[in-house]
């Protein structure tokens, strides 16, 4: 710390003002002629220039002092200054560098609390944007600089959001300081279903901060409420058609079929057969969280595809009969394997052969074919696929 410069217009002012008992003293001692002007010039002068001596030191002490606590008030680098006459008194020195050690460890602790907050704010999944009163955006966190953009400080929520659902809601909030959720969908830049958490800023900032948003991307998790909602329907679909087919096995049974004895223990296996299938139905419908895991996965197995086919056609000859309908194959021998999962795959058949017996006209044909095809639907799940199977049940019913 460099060493302060005492004005010589503030060590007069010090005099005068110190010195004005001495000078009354000598007026009074003047006026009753106990001294003469020369004695009273001359001891005046001394009592200054003694004073002054005596106050030069102790001043600049003081100014040295003062510089230092200005400069600790301006959080600048400095050191505790030497005050060589003051700590005669006390030990100002010490005082001053326990002071400086104080404000110091004050300081990290302040900035170590400022940087671990901002680390906290910007490590939330959850993504974060500060508004003023005017929708200005004030501060945001990573998650939502790295969804809608790095250059958000500043800028209007209009900017960001095409969604009135959500202006809306940040305005209310604005106006009846009371807390909302909303749910709005973004397009931009990608599409997404957002949940929003929209507070008031409990105090006054002096960074103009009135409102926080909390957006939650909810995309996924609507999607796997679909795929719940869908599978429930679909399920509850597929367990009527084995169930409705161990129906017709029993009333074939006890009914026309009752005497043949041959066609008993094939009907059944069938039965058997639907049996086993309704049981894996229900499994899966009790297994939600592996239907979720493979919602996107790529079957691994390896399916052969003609001999499913065939299986369920064998399968259906006693229904198509009772309607005097033919089921023909246009299945090639050496049709390829297929990657799938055969379980599945025969449940589309199932489906789709049973439907076409089912609404197909009495005295009529159903075809079934499967041939491999290289020309593809235009989706995306097909963009990194050159050949597919293509496999076809036709009926001769109304529609």
């Amino acid at each position: 710390m460099s060493r302060p410069t005492l004005s010589i217009k503030t060590l007069l002012r010090t005099l005068v003002i110190l010195s004005i008992p001495v000078l009354v003293v000598f007026l009074v001692l003047l006026l009753n002629d106990e001294i003469g002007l020369v004695h009273f010039l001359l001891g005046y002068g001394f009592v200054l220039l003694f004073s002054a001596i005596m106050l030069q030191p102790v001043l600049s002490n003081l100014a040295a002092l003062t510089d230092y606590v200005r400069d600790l008030s301006q959080d600048k680098k400095t050191t505790a200054p030497d005050l060589g006459v003051l700590n005669i008194a006390s030990d100002l020195s010490s005082a001053l560098v326990q002071l400086q050690r104080n404000w110091h460890e004050k300081k990290q602790q302040m900035e170590s609390v400022i940087t671990e907050r901002e680390i906290l704010v910007d490590t939330l999944p959850d993504m974060l944007i500060m508004t003023d009163e005017e929708l200005r955006i004030v501060r945001t966190n990573r998650s939502a600089r790295l969804m809608f953009g790095q250059n958000l400080a500043g800028r209007h929520l209009n900017d960001i959001f095409e969604s009135d659902v959500l202006i809306n809601a940040v305005i209310t909030v604005v106006e009846s300081l009371k807390g909302r959720e909303v749910d709005f969908h973004i397009a931009e830049p990608e599409p997404k279903d957002i949940h929003a958490i929209i507070e008031r800023f409990p105090i006054a900032s002096k960074g103009g901060m009135a409102v926080i948003i909390t957006l939650n991307d909810v995309t996924q998790l609507k999607r796997v409420q679909k795929m719940r909602a869908d599978f429930v329907a679909n399920a509850s679909h597929e367990i009527r058609t084995p169930l409705t087919s161990i129906a017709g096995l029993v009333e074939l049974l006890q009914g026309p079929a009752k005497d043949d004895k041959e066609a008993h223990p094939k009907f059944l296996g069938m039965m058997a057969e639907q049996a086993e299938r309704m049981k894996n139905l229900i499994s899966d419908l009790l297994s939600l969280s592996k239907i979720e895991m493979n919602a996107h996965s790529v079957p691994t197995g390896v399916v052969d595809m003609q001999r499913v086919i065939r299986h369920e056609k064998d399968h259906f000859e006693w229904a198509a009969k009772q309607k005097n309908i033919t089921i023909n194959l246009d299945v090639s021998d050496n049709i390829p394997k297929v990657r799938g999962e055969e379980n599945e795959l025969k449940q589309v058949m199932h489906n789709l052969i049973g439907n076409a017996i089912k609404y197909g006209n009495i005295d009529s044909d159903v075809l079934v074919s499967a041939r491999i095809s290289s020309d593809l639907p235009r989706d995306p799940n097909f963009v990194k696929i050159k050949r597919a199977m293509q496999v076809t049940v036709r009926d001769e019913g109304e529609g």
